[in-house]
């Protein structure tokens, strides 16, 4: 009986693991982040992000995935960043001035240098 409870309980924890609840590959999830999705949405899908910020467009060059859009982003913008881990790269999401839907997304794979 208490192994059996045992079992149970592990099975319900590996489940329930946040472990388990995020795709590994950023290639997994791609398809399910799209501008203009809600923050709750977001965190619905992933979880918290491993870290939060807020920066301030400057007119500091910035090198990576967001050059892409970086000059679309008029300056003085304030940006909540949201960055998130996959065990191919980082994703960082970008809300514009205390937005509450996703503006840009950037991916920098794993290994890659700018």
């Amino acid at each position: 009986m208490t192994k059996t409870l045992g079992t149970i309980i592990l099975i319900s924890f590996f489940i329930s693991s946040p472990l388990f609840c995020y795709a590994k590959d950023y290639s997994e999830i791609e398809s399910q982040i799209e501008k203009g999705q809600s923050k709750q949405a977001i965190v619905k899908l992933f979880g918290e992000p491993v870290e939060k910020k807020f920066i301030v467009k400057n007119n500091k060059f910035i090198w990576g995935p967001e050059e892409e859009f970086w000059d679309e982003i008029p300056m003085e913008t304030r940006m909540e960043v949201w960055r998130y881990e996959f065990s191919d790269g980082n994703l960082n999401l970008y809300f514009l001035n205390e937005g509450k839907t996703l503006d840009y997304k950037a991916f920098a794979p794993k290994g890659v240098i700018y």
